[in-house]
């Protein structure tokens, strides 16, 4: 006999999934698609989908959160003006 509280995963599930991973902590993504933390875990690893938080550092440290200032010195056309 099936549980009856098994829910198969929807296509907005997994995209709602993917949208929260790593922005949100593993037990707040669980509790905003109503499943359990170790369901939510389990399907994230399916989808070879990291839950792991990134560190709001890790974006400016390799340059896509933050301009990147060219420090070699004035191009050609600097030079000529």
């Amino acid at each position: 006999m099936p549980n009856s509280t098994f829910r198969r995963w929807t296509a907005d599930d997994i995209a709602k999934l993917k949208n929260l991973a790593q922005r949100h902590p593993r037990a707040e993504i669980a509790a905003k698609l109503g499943r359990s933390v170790a369901a939510t875990t389990l399907k994230a690893h399916e989808l070879k989908l990291s839950l792991r938080m990134q560190d709001p550092g890790d974006e400016v440290q390799r340059g896509r959160g933050a301009a990147v200032m060219d420090l070699s010195g004035p191009n050609e056309h600097e030079q000529n003006h």
